[in-house]
């Protein structure tokens, strides 16, 4: 809300019949500043998911309870001769609910970034933001169009997440459910599509009663949805 809030002021400024233009030029710099760190924290979040998915296919095992992280603790020193801390990675798994939304040390991720087949962070994430494909789907499809208000939809996705929705009309989902997910009970988004397998789009999410953003549920193996 606070994103909102700022703009809202300085839209006040900015077409205020007493601006100045370069009073306009400064608060229009203060919300694309704005905008810009919103767009850079959403883009490092799907990295950060995309590592930990590499990771996890890399060592053959899902990050799930504390003999996980030992276990990759372990395989990460055999492939690098670094040591790294099981805390840092139950931070960086969201683990430790207490410390969710932690930063991770480059550090960390030049360690992780080779334990998935990279150079280091930076090779993997250049490699993330160029990483491109296109083809034809079949796969089943559920356009919003076709649910009425109430209908709800039960969405899976890996590892273990699962969330119920509810629909609410024009293309508008409530979270009535979430199961190991991010998303949390009574958050809403628009989607005006699921495809099974595919990974599925979130638009203006209000998460917890935040400001609007995007997100992306089963950005690596895709989501599977069942109408209840």
């Amino acid at each position: 809300m606070k994103y909102a809030a700022i703009i809202q002021a300085n839209a006040l400024v900015l077409f205020s019949p007493f601006s100045h233009f370069s009073g306009a030029s400064i608060v229009y710099r203060q919300i694309s500043v704005i905008f810009a760190r919103q767009f850079r924290k959403e883009t490092m979040e799907e990295k950060l998911e995309l590592l930990r998915a590499k990771v996890e296919k890399s060592v053959g095992r899902t990050m799930k309870t504390p003999r996980d992280f030992d276990f990759l603790v372990a395989r990460a020193y055999a492939l690098t001769k670094v040591h790294i801390s099981p805390t840092t990675l139950k931070r960086l798994w969201g683990y430790l609910k207490s410390e969710q939304g932690h930063t991770p040390q480059v550090h960390t991720l030049n360690i992780l970034a080779q334990v998935a087949g990279h150079k280091d962070w930076a090779t993997f994430a250049q490699a993330a933001e160029m990483h491109a494909e296109s083809d034809f789907i079949n796969n089943e499809c559920l356009s919003a169009s076709a649910l009425i208000k109430g209908d709800r939809v039960r969405l899976l996705w890996a590892p273990d997440r699962d969330v119920t929705i509810r629909y609410e009309g024009l293309d508008m989902f409530t979270v009535v459910e979430s199961v190991n997910s991010k998303l949390s009970q009574g958050d809403t988004f628009h989607c005006n599509h699921f495809i099974s397998g595919e990974p599925l789009h979130l638009h203006c999410l209000v998460h917890e009663g935040g400001s609007p953003t995007n997100y992306v549920c089963g950005r690596i193996n895709g989501v599977t949805f069942r109408k209840i």
